[in-house]
Formats: structure tokens, sequence, C-alpha cells
């Protein structure tokens, strides 16, 4: 939805309409819509995930170190930082 909303249409809400309601959907849909733009603002204020891609809690500065400069979702590379990570602590 953030990246490529082009790619949503009728048929992935078809999709969606398989395994929930209407009401579960637009619920859905608002809840990626808000996280988006919370994640967006956080961003402005140089704020970093408290959470590492497995779950643990960290502070800001471990978070930075994992995410980067710039934070980037877990999928672009966070993920992969942290398995590195933990293959050189080990």
């Amino acid at each position: 939805m953030q990246f490529a909303p082009e790619k949503i249409d009728a048929a992935f809400y078809d999709r969606l309409r398989e395994h929930y309601t209407e009401a579960e959907v637009v619920e859905l849909g608002a809840f990626i819509g808000f996280n988006v733009g919370y994640h967006t603002f956080f961003r402005t204020l140089d704020f970093y995930p408290m959470f590492t891609p497995d779950g643990r809690l960290v502070s800001q500065e471990e978070s930075r170190r994992i995410y980067g400069d710039t934070p980037v979702s877990h999928l672009d590379g966070a993920r992969a930082r942290a398995r590195e990570d933990d293959q050189v602590t080990s």
C-alpha cells in the first residue's frame, strides 16, 4: 500500500474478502494507513524502532546500529543485518 498502491486493485480486495468481512478489510486498511503515517512521522524525529526484527526490546542506539542511519522496512535489510551481527558475535 505504501510503496506500490497501484498494485492494490479489485482482485486484491476480492482475495481479502475470502478471509475477512468487509468491516475487517476496512479496519485492516485503516490500521495499515495509520502505521505508515506514524512511521513516516517518527522518521522525521530520528526515532528508531524499539524492537529488533526478532522481537528484542533495544535502546535507540542499538536500534540505530541494527537499522542503519536511515531506518528502512525490516524487509529491506534489517533482518539481514541482524543475522550478520549474530554471526559475528557468535
